[in-house]
């Protein structure tokens, strides 16, 4: 009798379930928006109620697709010339009212703004600017570029970097660097932790700097790097090991044909680590 009385009470709940989600089904909208640009054109997105994402078109166009989830939103897109600028309004407070994902071409500028929403660029090559609170930040793929982020409690991550400049501050996120090759970078963090790893190649220069976060930097033992660290409170556990004087590398170096990457890393109260596997 009291598995009757079960199943009635699911029944009963699922009934309720269905329609709801046939709602939030039916409720959603996509668009998609195609804008002719030349080169040099400049996009910016504001989007405090969803995602961003953005990767490279094969041509001289910016597509722009949206899927909201609310008719509290409106969408704002206006193109000025080159100038490409979309934002979303609304009067509700949540982070998945709308999303956005842009194809765009890869030497483009681009701006991209959000709260809590997560932001993500992919194989970009121009100026980019990606500035969240709390939301995630991810940039892959990125070649001879000036990269710009800035959260105040959003994780950040870049993997992928080539021969970019790279400009990068948070306030407690924590900022993940992989696979970052051949670029100059000023990182800074009040409390976030602050991870390098991979090969700098040569020529890179690197300043990590963070008050109360740990910064923890892994390179290669063959890398041919200078490193620099020092930390005030924090504690220090470095691994280097002796470099191979013999090596074809360190041979072009002493001949100056080859340039060493150099890291500058500061705490005041972070510990350091430095490994060479």
């Amino acid at each position: 009798m009291n598995h009757a009385h079960d199943r009635v009470r699911i029944l009963t709940a699922l009934m309720g379930v269905f329609p709801l989600l046939l709602l939030l089904a039916v409720a959603q909208e996509n668009k998609a928006t195609t804008y002719a640009v030349a080169r040099g054109a400049m996009v910016s997105v504001t989007n405090n109620y969803g995602t961003i994402a953005v990767k490279p078109s094969r041509n001289r166009q910016v597509v722009v697709s949206t899927a909201s989830r609310s008719d509290a939103v409106s969408l704002v897109h206006e193109q000025h010339g080159n100038r490409i600028e979309l934002r979303s309004i609304s009067t509700g407070q949540s982070i998945a009212l709308v999303d956005y994902k842009l194809l765009v071409p890869a030497d483009a500028s681009v701006r991209l703004q959000s709260s809590e929403g997560s932001v993500r660029v992919e194989g970009l090559c121009g100026d980019i600017i990606l500035e969240v609170l709390t939301g995630s930040v991810e940039a892959n793929d990125i070649i001879d570029a000036h990269l710009h982020v800035k959260t105040l409690s959003g994780p950040i991550s870049l993997t992928g970097i080539r021969n970019s400049h790279l400009d990068v501050r948070s306030n407690s996120g924590s900022i993940r660097i992989q696979d970052a090759t051949g670029s100059s970078a000023e990182v800074r963090s009040v409390s976030g932790r602050i991870t390098y790893e991979g090969d700098p190649g040569h020529g890179a220069e690197y300043l990590l700097i963070s008050h109360s976060g740990d910064l923890d930097v892994s390179i290669p033992a063959r890398s041919l790097v200078e490193i620099r660290s020092q930390s005030v409170a924090g504690k220090m556990d470095q691994y280097l090991p002796k470099a191979d004087d013999g090596s074809l590398s360190m041979k072009l170096l002493k001949q100056g044909l080859l340039g060493s990457s150099r890291f500058v890393l500061r705490s005041y109260r972070g510990n350091i680590y430095i490994r060479r596997p």
